[in-house]
């Protein structure tokens, strides 16, 4: 035996259980450095479970669903307001009023305040006092719109309401700019204010297509006129 033999025997401890892992070898270097070892436990490190590597474990598959957010609704107050002409309390003042508010979406549109294409029951909820989105779209100028809106609003027949002005409504119900300026309109458009609220007046008859029929109604404007004349002579122009 070379003597490097038996100095590596003579380094290695007696009766000691080497670890099964680890491969025996003769190095002198670390021996000189860290000597003989002994009395030493080493630890393997705990194996994965093979389920623990399965993309679907207990704790995934039981795991509780983020529940679905629930639609806000948006508070009355955060609605654009509406007029609150219709009386529900009285059927038949109700049957009267409806009839008028169908003759003033017929005028409106004629008169290219409002699209063609607004649907008449979208226009009779603007009459309803309830907010909400009419959906009416206001093709006629920014300053017919509020002036016509703060007449509107004065009358007995309309009821009063917190925010229901013209020029909230204006802004939040049609999306437009409010623009007071009474030099902006023409006599034309100041006829035509003054026909619509005539309209929604339910004291005041309408003129009649026949006298031997009270029922139908003379919308064209000439006869309106000759009732805005009338009124006209008592009533302070705009």
């Amino acid at each position: 035996m070379k003597q490097s033999d038996q100095d590596t025997d003579d380094l290695q401890p007696t009766n000691v259980r080497k670890p099964t892992y680890i491969k025996e070898q003769h190095n002198y270097n670390c021996q000189q450095f860290f000597g003989n070892i002994t009395n030493c436990t080493f630890t393997m490190p705990a194996t994965t479970p093979a389920s623990s590597s399965s993309p679907a474990t207990s704790s995934t598959t039981n795991r509780k669903r983020p529940k679905q957010k629930k639609t806000a609704v948006v508070p009355a107050s955060e609605k654009p307001m509406t007029i609150r002409y219709f009386k529900h309390n009285n059927n038949s003042m109700l049957q009267r009023q409806r009839h008028r508010v169908d003759i003033l979406y017929q005028k409106w549109t004629e008169w290219g305040w409002i699209d063609n294409d607004t649907r008449p029951e979208d226009f009779d909820r603007l009459f309803e006092g309830t907010p909400c989105h009419c959906n009416i779209t206001w093709t006629g100028t920014n300053s017919t719109l509020t002036i016509l809106l703060q007449e509107l609003l004065k009358q007995n027949f309309v009821e009063r309401q917190a925010r229901c002005t013209a020029k909230n409504l204006v802004t939040t119900q049609f999306g437009r700019t409010a623009n007071s300026s009474k030099s902006r309109l023409d006599e034309e458009t100041k006829r035509r204010i003054y026909l619509s609220i005539i309209i929604l007046d339910t004291s005041k008859p309408l003129p009649q297509r026949d006298a031997g029929n009270t029922e139908v109604e003379d919308v064209r404007d000439a006869a309106l006129y000759e009732i805005y004349e009338g009124k006209l002579r008592a009533t302070k122009g705009i």
